[in-house]
């Protein structure tokens, strides 16, 4: 980062931090969230969202981490590695859905929310939901999530980083492609255009040891 940007504070998130988490994600996620949810149903999917979350506790936030900025919560970022998942208590989050939403929303939801999932490989750690409030934005807190998330990578002695990106968010695709990024394919989903209506998603890899080199 340079000498203007702002310092930013990112460290684990808790369960003190879901309300703040599904804010930044609602804001971040907002045309995401309203596919799923529907308009109507908009805020009480976010109140089912908190819940599953804390009914997890501390073992369904692995690998999220959070920004603050003068203690205020302004982006998230979720880092996992294969290596160190660990099971979150069982919760049944189906029939929470079901019965907040309706049967029918309710499976379109999940659907959504899930509809581009991923194998991560022994050697690598995968990134998601990397958000950021749309007020912070093209402030360097994309940026220095990313950063991060690859001190993680080099501390766990992993040698690739792995994301999904939307093929047609070009501002994403060149903020990856300038922290060293590589485009690896792009996966074609007939399913993801049915449900969010976005059917092109970009891999993208760093090797973050070839980095080191």
């Amino acid at each position: 980062m340079s000498a203007t940007t702002p310092l930013y504070h990112i460290r684990p998130a808790t369960v003190a931090d879901i309300d703040a988490l599904v804010a930044v994600h609602a804001d971040a996620f907002n045309d995401k969230f309203l596919q799923a949810f529907g308009a109507r149903k908009f805020h009480r999917g976010l109140a089912l969202l908190a819940e599953t979350w804390r009914r997890q506790g501390n073992a369904g936030l692995q690998g999220i981490w959070v920004v603050e900025w003068h203690d205020t919560i302004i982006g998230t970022i979720a880092v996992r590695a294969r290596h160190t998942l660990r099971d979150a208590p069982m919760v049944p989050v189906e029939w929470l859905f079901i019965r907040g939403l309706g049967f029918f929303r309710a499976m379109y939801a999940l659907s959504a929310l899930s509809v581009i999932d991923y194998a991560i490989r022994f050697d690598e750690m995968y990134i998601s939901d990397v958000a950021v409030m749309s007020a912070f934005r093209r402030r360097g807190v994309a940026a220095a999530m990313l950063h991060h998330a690859e001190q993680e990578a080099r501390r766990q002695h992993v040698k690739y980083l792995s994301l999904y990106v939307n093929a047609r968010n070009r501002a994403a695709r060149e903020l990856y492609l300038k922290m060293g990024f590589q485009m690896h394919h792009v996966r074609r989903s007939l399913w993801a255009w049915v449900l969010i209506r976005h059917a092109r998603w970009a891999l993208m890899r760093k090797d973050v040891l070839a980095s080191d080199a």
